[in-house]
């Protein structure tokens, strides 16, 4: 696996590619001295030691006439080389959108790596759809046809709460059934959220977690990353702001309704323009059981309530109920 989110040249993609094939790859640090320095001597720039504890590596690509796209290529090109018979070879690229911000030609580059190599089995994973969408959908998309779209879904409801209750009980803490409940619905089940959200209500030191609990843990959340949310919300264009205000806890199939732009107080233009940005930059989404709602429900929650919180306070039933 290489994750590509923190590229941002060519040459930065090269070596965490080459990483993530020397650390990952089948059987490249067994066998002899000899027969490891075989190996990787076939990837530029990559000067493997000796140590105590095994193998180390250091990467030092640094020839200033090349455009990368061959150092990008080797890694993989060895790694199709390194697969054995029954045993296939999976390259995954996390936060691949990524490519689209260092160079627009990278695309090609990786489509050119697809069709020649064919015995490894490459992963595309990227965080933002839209961005993903350019790149692998449309006439014009570089790598249009190379991979299969999948998109992930939701975990299922009665899983995730299994799963609270079998992490506190690893902690030697219990969490009821309606606290578990309580957090997978609060932020509509999205493992990251669920993650922030029952790690708050931990710290909370109660044993059991239960709902006041998860409350608790819920304004934490808010008030620890007001900060951040506010920049989000200030990053916004008079618009937008009058938008996602207008969306926040209250999903609609209708974005155009006078209803709705009465109470986003716009125009039908601009409510089109703000649409049309915000679901570029994915601050709204199409939700098939409600419509479309803001993508991350803690900048929702924020909208809704998040100025006056404190740390310790607890929300009210009547504001965490709902639809959210």
């Amino acid at each position: 696996m290489a994750n590509l989110m923190r590229c941002a040249s060519r040459k930065q993609v090269a070596q965490e590619v080459t990483r993530g094939v020397v650390e990952g790859a089948l059987g490249w640090k067994q066998g002899t001295v000899e027969q490891v320095r075989e190996r990787i001597a076939r990837l530029p720039g990559l000067t493997p030691q000796v140590a105590h504890d095994g193998w180390t590596y250091s990467l030092a690509i640094s020839r200033s006439e090349t455009d990368f796209a061959e150092e990008i290529r080797r890694p993989v090109e060895l790694l199709s080389r390194s697969a054995r018979k029954g045993h296939p070879v999976c390259l995954v690229l996390d936060e691949f959108q990524q490519i689209a911000e260092v160079d627009a030609n990278l695309g090609g580059v990786f489509k050119a790596i697809t069709d020649d190599l064919p015995g490894v089995s490459l992963v595309f994973a990227g965080s933002r759809r839209h961005m993903m969408q350019r790149l692998f959908v449309g006439r014009n998309a570089p790598l249009q046809n190379v991979a299969d779209p999948l998109a992930l879904t939701v975990i299922a409801e009665d899983e995730m709460v299994a799963f609270l209750h079998a992490r506190s009980a690893a902690g030697g803490r219990t969490m009821t059934g309606s606290a578990a409940l309580l957090t997978y619905s609060l932020v509509r089940g999205i493992p990251h959220f669920v993650q922030l959200l029952a790690a708050a209500a931990w710290d909370q030191g109660t044993d059991p977690i239960d709902e006041p609990t998860v409350k608790r843990g819920l304004v934490d959340v808010l008030v620890h990353q007001r900060g951040n949310l506010a920049d989000r919300f200030e990053s916004l264009t008079n618009g937008q702001r009058k938008f996602v205000q207008a969306l926040a806890g209250k999903p609609t199939r209708q974005l155009d309704s006078q209803n709705f732009l009465d109470v986003a107080d716009l125009a039908k233009s601009s409510a089109q323009r703000a649409r049309s940005q915000l679901e570029e930059l994915e601050h709204i989404i199409w939700d098939e059981r409600m419509g479309w709602r803001l993508q991350d429900p803690i900048f929702e929650r924020y909208l809704i309530h998040g100025h006056p919180l404190e740390v310790g306070q607890e929300l009210s039933p009547e504001v965490t109920a709902g639809g959210l």
